[in-house]
């Protein structure tokens, strides 16, 4: 185990010495083996120039000066190559070809191929050497460099005649060391290359695999960022039909914002597609950006007001003219402050800054807020498409997650770079640089509507009149309690509208607040959303389903992660049912009622005194266990008339209210009336099972008076006390 340890942390510190920055891990392989091979082969000169200084010094003298040559040139690969970054395969061949003519030069002098001790082999193996590189044409270059040494080496032999010192058997072992040496040299490196090449088809698959996978997330989150407004635009067509006097206003405003967003959504796709593809040309105009920067700056004045947010515009100097394209610094602004916004709370500041780093000329523009900040192992994947930081963040405002995406691929474009600086409950700084020039033509920058901040505005924050939107609940006591989990303002809007008579409604924006709610209220039915802020849907869920005040309510997910997986996992996690976005409202409203109208079954079980056996084949249920808790309480205080149900309530640590709403859900009864039905069928057992006589029997279950026993057993079961038989 330690040689095996120690040999890692070899090859790891191999792989440093080699590595550098964009080195990727083909390349990275190939560094590693011929450095490898080559320390291998430095090895074997070295201890062969040992020996031949220790054993035969006069008789080996040309061998000895081969090794001296080979150890200052392989020594000098060994320290430089790690180093190099450009034209790394041809410092190789050069050093291959040096080698090879090195020893082209000592078999000469030792007298041609059949004296030179095996050094034949050695320019063999040099020609192996190249095989990692896979490059044809150095690979056929060397072995053209060994066909001429062959060659040079058996006509002009016989000008060249063998040290007499060096005899048939030193000449037979030096044969026997070198070949067996050289030939370990090339079976390591052309193992190695086997093995790269099997590791690389390896990662290649798997890359394809993630690659397959990333694609697979990226179709998901376009149609989710797609199917939320297509289901309000399509929502409220079907109102505007039904109700034309009521919704033709407000639903055609509705329509249009949703179709704004949609048509946003394409176009930041598109966007992002030309840059990609190096189609997406820049419109530079030389002019004074810290006034543009003003105006962008106090587009967003009437969006920080709403928030009581304080936006700050602090510019180095009153002018600075610099060549800038207007509508991709609209772009990158806009979002940046869009996004500060939208994170900030109330009472926060924004701070736009803008000026000039005369040492790296460049122009600085940096965005920051005192939000809640973004949590560091988050960081790295801020400019990635579709990644959304509001998914963990208390805003309740969605976002398609490829404005940053866009925003870093325009920086790009335009030569700068973006960063991002965060720290939690400290806030965020995103920091823009772009480099300065003053090459373009002069133009005085007028503010075009077609590229103005609006839409950034109307998708960050709700209208208006989107905002004084009322979540009330309809007060009719006799409807069933619904509560709708959703974070998309409009799409709440349209199930109001389309639930509200039927139900008692109660909203709620996210998971975390979703889950007070249904705590406080505890609802028949709950339909919430999958990808929400703060805390998602399946989260939400999974607590909702495990905690014993809320796991007999029947939920249903409304989402637009229609794929499989997505579906098997809130299944899994105990969702009743599941409706992919944009659903139909007919649907919706006979899953509601079917789900309920079963809640009918477990009044049936639960509802009768008897004891409730739980089904062996099935898994545990938190509704069994907690009537059963409720009984043996109840049972253990049969005899007690001053029980209640606060006493009730306090030994199970649940709230009178949430111990009326969830009982009353599953058993169709108040706990007054179970506990009266519980005690009736438990003196009828006592009856029919022991001695006892029914002044007896109605003492222990709690009855202090005979008649009033009397009269509610026969209410019950329809026959006196008297009258059962034992």
């Amino acid at each position: 185990m330690k040689g095996k340890y120690l040999f890692q942390k070899i090859m790891a510190w191999i792989e440093r010495l080699n590595n550098y920055p964009g080195c990727d891990r083909k390349e990275l392989s190939v560094r590693v083996q011929l450095w490898v091979g080559s320390a291998y082969a430095l090895l074997h000169v070295v201890l062969l120039t040992i020996a031949f200084l220790i054993f035969a010094p006069e008789a080996l003298k040309v061998l000895i000066r081969y090794g001296y040559f080979l150890l200052i040139t392989m020594t000098t690969y060994l320290i430089l190559t790690p180093r190099l970054r450009k034209n790394y395969k041809l410092v190789n061949a050069i050093h291959l070809t040096i080698l090879s003519v090195g020893t082209l030069i000592t078999i000469l002098y030792l007298g041609g191929i059949a004296t030179s001790g095996g050094l034949i082999v050695a320019c063999l193996a040099f020609v192996l050497c190249s095989v990692p590189f896979q490059d044809s044409k150095i690979t056929l270059l060397l072995f053209l460099i060994f066909t001429f040494i062959a060659i040079v080496s058996g006509l002009f032999s016989s000008y060249f005649s063998a040290p007499a010192s060096l005899t048939p058997k030193i000449n037979s072992i030096l044969f026997m060391v070198n070949t067996l040496s050289m030939s370990g040299v090339s079976l390591f490196l052309i193992l190695s290359f086997i093995a790269q090449q099997r590791k690389l088809e390896s990662l290649e698959s798997e890359k394809l695999k993630e690659l397959n996978e990333a694609k697979n997330r990226l179709f998901t989150n376009i149609t989710h960022e797609f199917r939320t407004p297509l289901t309000i635009i399509q929502g409220m067509n079907n109102l505007i039909k039904t109700n034309p006097e009521e919704w033709i206003g407000k639903g055609t405003v509705k329509i249009e914002s949703q179709t704004r967003n949609l048509l946003a959504l394409v176009n930041q796709m598109l966007d992002l597609s030309k840059l990609e593809a190096g189609a997406m040309p820049v419109h530079s105009f030389q002019s004074d950006i810290i006034n543009y920067l003003k105006y962008l700056s106090d587009s967003f004045i009437s969006m920080a007001q709403r928030k009581d947010i304080q936006l700050n515009f602090l510019p180095d100097n009153r002018h600075f003219v610099m060549d800038f394209d207007q509508e991709k610094i609209m772009y990158i602004v806009s979002n940046l402050l869009s996004n500060a916004l939208k994170y900030t709370p109330c009472n926060g500041t924004v701070e736009l800054y803008a000026g000039q780093m005369k040492k790296q000329n460049e122009f600085i523009i940096k965005v920051s807020d005192n939000g809640p900040g973004i949590p560091p192992e988050h960081l790295p994947f801020v400019f990635d498409r579709f990644f959304r930081v509001e998914e963990d963040q208390g805003t309740q405002e969605g976002g398609s997650g490829l404005g940053l995406a866009l925003v870093k691929e325009l920086v790009k474009l335009l030569g700068g770079s973006v960063r991002v600086i965060s720290s939690m409950e400290s806030g965020t700084t995103f920091i823009v640089s772009l480099p300065v020039t003053n090459n373009a033509p002069e133009k005085e920058i007028i503010p075009n509507e077609a590229v103005s901040p609006a839409d950034f505005r109307s998708a960050s924050f709700p209208a208006d009149d989107q905002q004084s939107y009322s979540e009330n609940e309809n007060s009719n006591g006799d409807l069933p309690i619904l509560l709708v989990v959703e974070d998309s303002h409009d799409l709440k809007l349209y199930l109001k509208a389309l639930l509200e008579k039927q139900y008692q409604l109660e909203f709620a924006s996210n998971g975390k607040t979703g889950l007070q709610k249904a705590f406080d209220h505890i609802p028949d039915i709950i339909v919430s959303d999958v990808m929400m802020p703060v805390l998602d849907g399946i989260s939400m869920l999974d607590i909702l389903k495990n905690d014993i005040r809320t796991s007999h309510i029947p939920v249903v997910m409304l989402t637009a992660k229609a794929d499989v997986d997505s579906r098997l996992i809130g299944l899994d996690k105990g969702a009743d049912d599941y409706l992919a976005k944009p659903f139909n409202e007919n649907e919706l409203l006979i899953r509601l009622r079917k789900l309920i109208e079963l809640r009918r079954v477990l009044h049936e079980r639960y509802a009768a005194g008897e004891q409730v056996i739980p089904d062996k084949d099935l898994p545990e249920n938190l509704e069994d266990s907690f009537i059963q808790k409720i009984r043996s309480v109840m049972e253990e205080n049969l005899g007690d008339d001053n029980f209640d149900v606060h006493q009730l309530s306090r030994t199970l640590g649940m709230s009178r209210s949430q111990l009326y709403r969830k009982f009353k859900s599953l058993t169709n009864k108040s706990v007054i009336d179970y506990f009266w039905t519980l005690r009736l069928y438990k003196a009828k057992n006592l009856l029919q099972t022991t001695a006892l006589n029914v002044s007896e029997v109605a003492w222990a279950v709690g009855f202090k008076n005979l008649s009033h026993f009397s009269r509610a057993f026969k209410d019950q079961f329809g026959m006196n006390p008297s009258a059962v038989g034992k």
